[in-house]
C-alpha cells in the first residue's frame, strides 16, 4: 500500500506535470504533521502525544524510562524516578544498594529467578518492583 501511494504521489509531480488542488491535498494528507498528528519537537527530543503502536521490533539504543506521567523536569541517570515504574516490572540494575520497593530476582519468596549477565563487579542484578 505504501509503495503504491508513493508511486501515485510521485506521478503527480513528474517533470512538466501540473498538479491539481486535489493532488496537493493528497500529498499533504499523506504526510505526518507535527503537532496536528500528535508529534512535537522539543529541545529535549521528540514527544509523541498520541498512542504509539509498534508492529515490528522496537530497538532502543539508550536508556528506556517508564513513567506514569510525563516529566516536567529533566531527569538524570543518577536520580531515576523509580517510584513511577509499574509493579512487577523487571529491570537490569547496577549498584550496591537496591532502590526502595525493589528486590533481586533471586527466586526467593515467589520472585522469579533471573541470572544476570556476568560482570566482574558483582553489582549487576535483575530486580523486580514489588507490590506495596
Amino acid at each position: 500500500m505504501t509503495k503504491l501511494l508513493r508511486e501515485t504521489l510521485k506521478s503527480f509531480f513528474r517533470r512538466g506535470a501540473k498538479p491539481t488542488e486535489s493532488q496537493f491535498a493528497k500529498l499533504i494528507d499523506a504526510c505526518v504533521m507535527f503537532g496536528e498528528d500528535g508529534i512535537n519537537k522539543r529541545d529535549s527530543g521528540i514527544e509523541i502525544t498520541e498512542n504509539l503502536i509498534v508492529k515490528g521490533s522496537l530497538i532502543v539504543d539508550g536508556t528506556f524510562w517508564l513513567a506514569a506521567s510525563p516529566q516536567t523536569e529533566s531527569n538524570s541517570l543518577a536520580t531515576p524516578i523509580l517510584g513511577q515504574v509499574p509493579m512487577g516490572v523487571v529491570l537490569l540494575w547496577f549498584g550496591d544498594d537496591l532502590p526502595h520497593g525493589f528486590a533481586k530476582c533471586d527466586g526467593i519468596a515467589g520472585r522469579p529467578f533471573i541470572e544476570p549477565p556476568s560482570h566482574g563487579s558483582g553489582k549487576l542484578n535483575y530486580i523486580i518492583r514489588l507490590a506495596e
